[in-house]
């Protein structure tokens, strides 16, 4: 049996975008076949996503207004890592940013390409135990309410349709199962 070869080869890319959180190319690629073809690719630093765990059976969600779909979502504590910067820093530091608690325990529970059609974003899961509640320190730009729930009743939720964003349902399955 012969193995099919799957890799692209970039050709060329043009920078059509270059913002704060992410940058836009479009590259010119050959397929393994010998066809050109062009990827439009999203260049982001990546990102961690916490699940915050007061006891076993709680969870803590944040919630707050996503401009670009004009919704208010209950979502899991996550933010964009900084360039070079390692998971776990960035994970401690958008816990104590976003909820205000600070977690003595961290376990890694992997990683999860949101995108990958079209972006380079990686996310990495962590999950915050042995809490003790602080003060928030968010950024200007941020607008957050911080809430204790019961995991099950986030499962509910996530069934019922209320929570809708991808890195929660992910997260939440993470220590669902």
């Amino acid at each position: 049996m012969t193995t099919k070869e799957f890799r692209e080869e970039k050709i060329n890319s043009k920078t059509i975008y270059q913002g704060k959180i992410l940058t836009l190319n479009v590259d010119n690629i050959r397929m393994p076949n010998g066809k050109e073809a062009i990827r439009e690719v999203i260049l982001h630093n990546g990102g961690v996503t916490i699940i915050a765990q007061p006891s076993p059976d709680k969870v803590v969600l944040v919630k707050q207004f996503r401009y670009s779909v004009g919704k208010t979502f209950w979502e899991v504590p996550a933010g964009r890592l900084n360039v070079d910067e390692v998971p776990l820093h960035a994970a401690k530091r958008e816990l104590k940013e976003e909820t205000g608690y600070i977690s003595n325990t961290w376990e890694h529970l992997g990683i999860v390409y949101p995108l990958p059609g079209y972006s380079t974003e990686v996310l990495y899961f962590f999950k915050a135990t042995d809490l003790t509640d602080d003060e928030q320190e968010l950024d200007p730009d941020e607008n957050i309410e911080v809430k204790v729930f019961d995991l099950k009743q986030v499962w509910q939720m996530i069934k019922d349709g209320e929570i809708r964003d991808g890195k929660t349902i992910a997260a939440i399955s993470l220590v669902m199962f």
